[in-house]
């Protein structure tokens, strides 16, 4: 059985100098690196068609929001946390429509700026 390391050599042809320790942290970087770019928006939102509204809060630290106000019987609200160099994954909540959704409640006394709907599917 190969080890890490000389899997890693083969699979991208790193030079064999390059030390075990190295190339190791190279792969859990490249991991990492991979895995905070990722995005679940696709999953949570498959079939869904644009968002009717959007909106964002805070300037660095904030929120995106996006809202379907009633599809198929649910007001439907699709938002993640968004900072300068990282970005939560994607969360959904329903609520009947017409009614407001716990993040919107949560968010109610936030300053709130437009969010063009069109961007969600970006």
């Amino acid at each position: 059985m190969l080890n890490i390391s000389t899997r890693f050599h083969q699979l991208f042809g790193c030079s064999s100098k390059m030390g075990r320790i190295s190339s190791l942290c190279f792969v859990l970087l490249a991991v990492i690196l991979l895995t905070s770019c990722s995005s679940n928006r696709d999953s949570i939102a498959a079939g869904l068609p644009a968002p009717d509204t959007g909106f964002y809060t805070g300037s660095v630290v904030g929120y995106n929001v996006f809202i379907w106000e009633c599809y198929q019987g649910s007001r439907i609200v699709i938002f993640k946390t968004s900072a300068e160099m990282t970005s939560s994954d994607y969360e959904r909540q329903e609520s009947p429509c017409g009614e407001t959704t716990a993040i919107e409640k949560q968010l109610e006394t936030e300053q709130k700026k437009d969010l063009d709907p069109k961007e969600f599917w970006r």
